[in-house]
C-alpha cells in the first residue's frame, strides 16, 4: 500500500498500512540505529541520528540530500505511549510544527497515521508530504525484509 496523503489548513496527515507487527514498526521510530536507515526523502544519501527517546528527550537527524546539501531535523518528545503513540514538536527553522504518530494494530499489520500541524505555507506542507511519503517507502522495504527474515 502506498501512503495516503491529505493536507490543508497548514496541516498534513499521512496514513500507511505496513505488513509488520506494531512493536516492530514502533521500534523503527525509537532506535537511532534503525531510524537512520529510513529517515529522509528518496534523495537522502546519509543520515546521522541521535535520540533520547523519553518524554522531554530530544532527537536530531542530520541529513545529506543529493543536490540540496545538508538539512537538520530536530525536535523534542512531548508524549510517548509505547507502542501506540509518539507526539513531538519539530523545529523547521522559522517555525515549529507539532507531530503525532499513531500506531494501530490490525492483526499482523500496523496502520500508522502521522499528523503534522503548524506549517507556514501550503508549499512547505506539500514538500514535507513528499519527503515523508518517500521515507515511509524506505521504512516499508526495511520492515518487509525484517518480517521475511523472521519467518525463516
Amino acid at each position: 500500500m502506498k501512503t495516503e496523503v491529505r493536507f490543508g489548513d497548514n496541516q498534513l496527515q499521512l496514513t500507511r498500512v505496513f505488513d509488520a507487527p506494531r512493536d516492530l514498526v514502533f521500534g523503527y521510530w525509537k532506535e537511532p540505529g534503525k531510524l537512520h536507515q529510513w529517515f529522509g526523502c528518496a534523495d537522502t544519501t546519509e543520515v546521522a541520528c541521535t535520540v533520547d527517546f523519553r518524554v522531554g528527550g530530544s532527537f536530531t537527524c542530520d541529513m545529506q540530500i543529493k543536490g540540496a546539501g545538508g538539512f537538520r531535523y530536530l525536535g523534542q518528545y512531548d508524549q510517548i505511549v509505547e507502542p501506540e503513540k509518539i507526539a513531538y514538536h519539530a523545529d523547521f527553522g522559522p517555525t515549529t510544527t507539532r507531530v503525532t504518530v499513531e500506531f494501530a494494530e490490525m492483526g499482523a499489520q500496523t496502520k500508522m497515521t502521522l499528523t503534522q500541524v503548524g506549517f507556514p505555507s501550503e508549499q512547505i506542507c506539500k514538500m514535507v508530504s513528499q519527503g515523508t511519503s518517500e521515507s515511509f517507502d524506505k521504512l516499508d522495504a526495511l520492515l518487509a525484509a525484517e518480517t521475511l527474515a523472521s519467518q525463516r
